[in-house]
């Protein structure tokens, strides 16, 4: 299948729904208050059960529950509203999708955008940006997996998080994912910035000039990578994307000293539910 007939199949193509879409707009917005943030959320009852749900979770150790939604955000903080929100909007958008591990798909997202998020500070990109981004790269993945029955054969054999992954989708169909999450991203009304981070993000030294956003997924991808195929410290720089890392001014003692992608991301296991 074509990408152009992947995008002009009969069945409509997934929409966020406008709270999730304003309340991602607001997260963006440093000035946005704890009382408004409150006011959306509550506009939508998956988010907010799954907000309280968190606030209330076994990892927090609370001996009071925490019942209102201005003390959960208060609690949680910007950071992880953020994840919460961007996940349960996506995955609302996308259920039951053929052939799909959907829990192991959206902890690799999330943990590519907690990296993302880690390593934007030293390449000087908005980490919020860099967060956000992380999280939505592989959308295209779910909407190829819908559209093309072709897509188990790949999946089969290669993981969301192989590190030939895009290889092997342009073999099989001259495209990838990178190319649908970006075109997704314009259809739902994304920032420019990350469409082209979406679609960068597999090569960032092919665009000129260099994008730090993309360069920093790029980095984000493949440290994740690496922890999910089980690689041993020795083997971890192999594959080292010096160039990019060089040009982002991230140093491989930066990465080793960073907690693993699945610390980064322990507090939010309950979201992947």
């Amino acid at each position: 299948m074509t990408f152009d007939e992947l995008f002009s199949q009969t069945q409509p193509l997934p929409t966020i729904p406008k709270v999730v879409q304003d309340l991602i707009n607001a997260l963006h917005n440093e000035n946005v208050s704890v009382s408004e943030l409150a006011r959306k959320i509550e506009l939508d009852q998956v988010i907010s059960a799954k907000l309280l749900r968190l606030a209330n979770s076994p990892y927090y150790g609370l001996n009071k529950r925490v019942a209102a939604i201005d003390k959960a955000i208060h609690m949680l903080g910007f950071s992880t509203m953020r994840t919460l929100v961007v996940s349960v909007g996506l995955a609302g958008c996308f259920k039951n999708i053929p052939h799909v591990d959907l829990p192991v798909f959206w902890r690799h997202c999330i943990r590519v955008a907690c990296v993302s998020r880690a390593l934007a500070r030293p390449a000087r990109v908005d980490a919020n940006t860099a967060f956000t981004v992380g999280l939505m790269h592989a959308i295209g993945h779910l909407l190829m997996a819908i559209g093309m029955p072709q897509m188990v054969h790949v999946n089969a054999t290669h993981a969301i998080y192989a590190i030939d992954r895009h290889a092997a989708e342009n073999e099989a169909f001259g495209y990838g994912f990178d190319v649908v999450s970006a075109e997704l991203m314009r259809r739902w009304n994304f920032a420019p910035e990350f469409q082209s981070a979406a679609l960068n993000f597999n090569a960032p030294l092919s665009g000129e000039p260099f994008e730090p956003l993309a360069g920093v997924l790029h980095l984000a991808v493949w440290r994740v990578s690496i922890e999910e195929l089980g690689l041993s410290p020795e083997e971890m720089f192999d594959g080292w994307p010096e160039e990019v890392a060089a040009l982002l001014g991230i140093s491989r003692d930066y990465i080793e000293s960073l907690p693993s992608p699945k610390d980064l991301t322990a507090d939010l296991e309950v979201l992947l539910s």
